[in-house]
């Protein structure tokens, strides 16, 4: 998760638990500050829970071609065990829960009890859900993906390194570098004001240029950091706009890296 949406989470968690102290009835009598720690924690537990099972699942390759399954999915894996969480937690506080007073130890009652809580809990934890998971649902609807689009300045390398980081152009590319192609066994190098092909191979051309300047993308795509001026999803595929117009697809081996580079979520 990226550092935009983690603090995202953190302050709509935040204001989750401030609204429910605020507006819940106080159980820890004059000491209402343990009240708010009760809700802070129970709902950094519940957003802990669907953050950390969503991304399992992204990491998986789960659902991570549609928003909405991944969704439910996160949804539906992370509700028995903040149930779990929560019956425990409230238990060490002394409070009342799973009707343990009148069910005693059986083992059914005990169950049915539980699978009732569930069902208690299942909207409140579906609210929860779907407040983090806004902003992804936003933007997909849009048709980008989370904080995509990006206003970058385009590379301002002087022409004597560009020269020097692909000294097999003679004469040294005019402009300034903006993504390398791969095409049979030429390499074709493109600048913002010229393209060049030159014979050789696409990783050998790629291994000399600094890391800091740009990326590989795909088996044969390498573009310029600060050259890409948006990220977006066509037909679940992921691409790059650079500043003079061109598109650049990303293979899914390089999709992590994209989205770290750029802070996107995918």
């Amino acid at each position: 998760m990226k550092r935009t949406e983690l603090l995202y989470v953190l302050l709509a968690a935040l204001c989750i638990a401030g609204a429910i102290s605020a507006t819940n009835p106080n159980t820890f009598g004059e000491r209402r500050i343990f009240l708010y720690l009760y809700w802070i924690v129970r709902i950094a537990i519940e957003c802990g829970l669907f953050v950390a099972f969503r991304s399992l699942l992204e990491v998986a390759g789960i659902c991570t071609a549609r928003r909405y399954p991944l969704f439910l999915s996160a949804f539906l894996v992370s509700l028995f065990p903040f149930v779990l969480a929560t019956t425990a937690l409230d238990i060490v506080l002394g409070f009342p829960e799973l009707g343990l007073a009148t069910a005693g130890l059986g083992g059914a009652s005990f169950l049915r009890e539980f699978f009732l809580e569930v069902v208690y809990l299942a909207d409140d934890h579906l609210f929860v859900c779907l407040l983090l998971s806004l902003p992804r649902f936003l933007v997909a609807g849009a048709g980008v993906t989370f904080a995509a689009h990006a206003e970058l300045e385009p590379v301002e390398t002087p022409l004597p390194l560009v020269g020097k980081i692909l000294p097999m152009l003679d004469p040294p590319l005019k402009g300034t570098l903006m993504r390398v192609e791969a095409q049979e066994h030429y390499v074709i190098i493109n600048s913002n004001e010229e393209q060049r092909m030159v014979l050789g191979r696409f990783s050998d051309v790629v291994a000399t240029l600094p890391r800091p300047l740009g990326m590989q993308v795909h088996r044969s795509h390498w573009v310029a950091h600060a050259a890409v001026t948006e990220v977006f999803t066509e037909n679940r595929n992921m691409k790059l706009r650079l500043a003079n117009g061109d598109v650049v697809p990303v293979s899914r081996r390089f999709r992590d890296t994209v989205s770290e580079q750029f802070e996107t979520s995918v």
